[in-house]
């Protein structure tokens, strides 16, 4: 249970984070660069043996790790920019409800059954991310009050298809640590890439507090993903439980932590989206 809990404080970390950048007024790239070279360096420490360049590239699961790690980069991003300006209520609603997409992946793809509670939990699922999203009156309803969840919803969702094809196909006995850790370490790598071209190329400054965040991002996303695993590898409780009790956790928290810690407006749509999307990861996991 302690690992259950531990992946659910790290996770909401993340999104506590990236709102704290706006707060502090940092850019986003540096935390994110710095961020991705501490997971890659946390997943290389903790590594079960010693690995060598051959071996990684003669992995089956190389080339799937490599398009997450892409993925990644361009998600995380994503995930910042939202946090900052649709606020941690509608990123993490929008972000696990994603979950959508690997279920329709499984059952299309691996011919997994399906049920009515699968379809109503996806339909609540829909309708939690709309009212998470509305906007009250003291601002304007318009598309782009949706663009953030739906691209959310829509990455995120690719991004857990992947995951779940790699992990079906590749890691099922060993491998997930080294996979992990390759997924980090090239996102480290495009990061930094984007990083240097379009930073030192136009001579900013290095920021102190951006490599502090980065780093504590790094560790929280890490941890976050290593604990997860760890709690679906005791069978305390069943896979479905663990992700049901996880994703609605997350989604409280950041709700609660957006409300109280940061003044983010809920109207009741909002909070009716809110238990909505706990109802349907619930049913989602059955």
């Amino acid at each position: 249970m302690i690992y259950l809990i531990l992946s659910i404080i790290s996770s909401s970390f993340i999104y506590i984070t990236f709102k704290l950048l706006n707060k502090f007024k940092l850019e986003l790239l540096p935390v994110i660069v710095a961020n991705y070279i501490t997971a890659a360096i946390i997943g290389y420490l903790f590594r079960e043996k010693d690995f060598s360049v051959q071996e990684v590239l003669a992995a089956d699961w190389v080339y799937p790790s490599i398009i997450i790690g892409i993925l990644f980069v361009a998600m995380f991003y994503f995930i910042g920019i939202a946090t900052q300006r649709a606020g941690i209520t509608v990123t993490s609603i929008s972000t696990k409800m994603s979950v959508i997409f690997p279920i329709l992946f499984s059952i299309f793809y691996y011919s997994e059954s399906i049920y009515l509670l699968k379809v109503i939990g996806m339909l609540v699922a829909l309708v939690a991310i709309v009212l998470s999203s509305i906007k009250g009156k003291t601002e304007n309803g318009n598309l782009k009050n949706f663009i953030f969840p739906i691209g959310l919803f829509l990455g995120m969702g690719l991004i857990d298809s992947f995951v779940k094809f790699n992990q079906e196909e590749f890691l099922k006995d060993t491998g997930a640590l080294e996979s992990t850790t390759v997924t980090f370490a090239v996102s480290a790598i495009i990061s930094l890439s984007i990083y240097l071209v379009l930073y030192i190329k136009n001579k900013n400054k290095f920021n102190l507090n951006s490599l502090l965040f980065g780093i504590f991002l790094g560790v929280v996303n890490f941890c976050s993903l290593f604990f997860l695993i760890l709690a679906l590898n005791t069978n305390f409780l069943d896979s479905s439980v663990v992700f049901a009790v996880n994703n609605s956790a997350i989604i409280m928290i950041s709700v609660l932590v957006g409300r109280f810690f940061f003044k983010e407006e809920l109207i009741l749509l909002n909070w009716i989206g809110v238990v909505l999307s706990m109802i349907a990861i619930i049913a989602l996991s059955f």
